[in-house]
């Protein structure tokens, strides 16, 4: 019998900045699998260290955003996931910034009944709200071509959405194919685009939101990564002279705990700003 598809493999892992605990980390990861194993999904973000409860921001923004995902692909119609569409967005604000008020009334009830009462320093920030970059992505089995044979039922297709510098990069036998939604090193800024727990402008948001699309075959990856790794990437594709591709595959294939200390090393050696590291991996598997 010949190869046949079998559900995506995930990995995950978080790296907190150099001095933190991983409890500080502010970089957040999320996936989900279908029931009928015919699609995944992903998210990784990056809380915005300058803003207060980024951490938090961000875990509900991965979560929301693999719901909203999850929820367009079951719309009648739908091609792309909604990943592009100005009703994916309204669909995560609800699910993100229409329950921020509530978590941060319960954040300020732990924080009374620890005999921590939020203090009026805290209090501006707490109104100004916190801020993310994202990226999320929707991969699910393309519809076989009657006419196409047996290879066409082993392909994939990827959707993907992202606002600011965390990317997703689609590899190939180790060759980078699509870097988005920044194709460079020197893309990585100060100032990039951010979702705010206060912002409810669907339409605005959608706008200045990038989407993707791609084809998956057997063994091509797919990985999510905030803006630190990724600029490492697109910075460094001479390392070990393996090409950006076959570099963050490799690393990819190691344990977390493996993982965090070569991201320290590379901290340490100045060629990796000393940020919070998230780093999803989804590799579509075959097999006999």
């Amino acid at each position: 019998m010949g190869a046949r598809t079998t559900p995506i493999d995930f990995q995950c892992f978080l790296v907190p900045k150099t001095g933190s605990s991983p409890e500080e980390c502010e970089d957040a990861t999320h996936t989900l699998s279908s029931p009928d194993r015919n699609s995944a999904f992903a998210a990784v973000s990056d809380g915005a260290s300058e803003s207060l409860l980024a951490g938090a921001w961000a875990k509900q923004l991965v979560r929301g955003a693999v719901a909203s995902l999850a929820a367009a692909c079951d719309q009648p119609g739908d091609n792309e996931g909604g990943s592009g569409s100005e009703s994916f967005v309204e669909d995560l604000l609800a699910r993100t910034v229409d329950r921020w008020d509530g978590y941060i009334a319960q954040y300020q009830a732990e924080r009374a009944a620890g005999g921590r009462p939020i203090t009026w320093y805290e209090q501006p920030g707490l109104d100004k709200g916190a801020f993310a970059t994202l990226v999320a992505v929707h991969v699910r089995a393309a519809t076989p071509d009657p006419e196409g044979g047996p290879e066409t039922a082993r392909r994939w297709t990827w959707h993907a959405f992202a606002l600011g510098d965390s990317c997703l990069f689609h590899l190939r036998e180790g060759r980078l194919i699509t870097s988005f939604p920044i194709a460079d090193g020197d893309g990585f800024g100060i100032t990039p685009q951010l979702l705010g727990s206060r912002n409810r402008d669907a339409a605005l948001i959608a706008e200045r939101a990038s989407t993707a699309t791609g084809e998956l075959r057997a063994d091509d990856e797919l990985l999510l990564a905030t803006d630190a790794l990724a600029a490492w990437l697109l910075s460094h594709p001479e390392i070990d002279s393996g090409g950006p591709g076959k570099q963050l595959g490799k690393l990819a294939d190691l344990d977390q705990e493996t993982f965090a200390d070569w991201v320290r090393s590379e901290r340490d050696k100045s060629r990796m700003r000393n940020d919070d590291v998230a780093l999803i991996r989804m590799r579509v598997k075959t097999e006999g």
